[in-house]
């Protein structure tokens, strides 16, 4: 006898991305959002540092949310620390299914590259939640 796997279709999954306006900046949202963070049920929260904007800073930030060493050991070329490549091996070797991401209106165009990159790397579901009224040019 065959075994049949029923495929949930397209229109009954969720989206793997989502944008959360928290228009009023209500720290219940942040809340909510970083107790969800549990690693071992697969989510984590990004809650990105302030006054970083590089890539790499963001990638370490992911990084240590993932209970990661965010500082690599090593020799690496000229301008090239592979932070993006260890976090999405540490998110898909744990694994991670779901990654919110505090702050959203304040990243710049590549670092939102960056995390859709890692969402199509990964399959991980992402959930950028942004604290202003409107979405920021970098998210259009």
């Amino acid at each position: 006898m065959a075994d049949h796997h029923t495929a949930t279709p397209p229109a009954a999954r969720p989206p793997s991305l989502v944008v959360v306006i928290d228009r009023h900046d209500d720290v219940i949202h942040t809340h909510t959002a970083l107790a969800a963070h549990h690693l071992p049920s697969g989510r984590i929260t990004l809650h990105p540092g302030p006054g970083t904007t590089s890539e790499t800073g963001l990638a370490h930030d992911l990084l240590a949310a993932l209970g990661k060493p965010p500082l690599l050991t090593g020799r690496f070329p000229a301008g090239r620390q592979p932070a993006w490549e260890a976090a999405a091996a540490w998110m898909t070797a744990l694994p991670v299914t779901r990654l919110t991401v505090l702050r959203a209106h304040r990243l710049t165009a590549r670092r939102i590259m960056r995390l859709l990159e890692l969402r199509a790397l990964t399959g991980i579901h992402l959930t950028l939640v942004c604290h202003r009224p409107h979405l920021p040019a970098a998210l259009h």
